[in-house]
């Protein structure tokens, strides 16, 4: 039997990374939650004024890396829709059309 290539699968595969139930939306959950544990700047008082600061700049971080998360998850989206639509133009016999 000849290698196939199954065209709807690495498309439905970049769609399921943006379903409502997979990863970027979990993510974006995520992101929201933690935009809400920041504190205020008057929150333990001025005496710790420090520790918020170091606990916003911890949230901070942490929203940076879910924000990259986010981004390169829909570009692996974007990348498996265009490796589908470049199997779908491919005039190679292995290719299931």
């Amino acid at each position: 039997m000849p290698n196939t290539v199954d065209v709807d699968a690495i498309r439905k595969a970049g769609q399921r990374l943006d379903a409502p139930d997979g990863p970027i939306q979990y993510l974006r959950n995520v992101e929201t939650l933690l935009a809400e544990v920041k504190l205020p700047g008057g929150a333990l008082s001025w005496f710790g004024t420090g520790v918020v600061e170091r606990h916003n700049a911890a949230v901070d971080g942490h929203l940076d890396n879910v924000r990259t998360g986010v981004e390169h998850l829909r570009r692996a989206a974007a990348q498996l829709e265009q490796s589908a639509k470049n199997w779908e133009k491919s005039d190679q016999p292995w290719v299931v059309k």
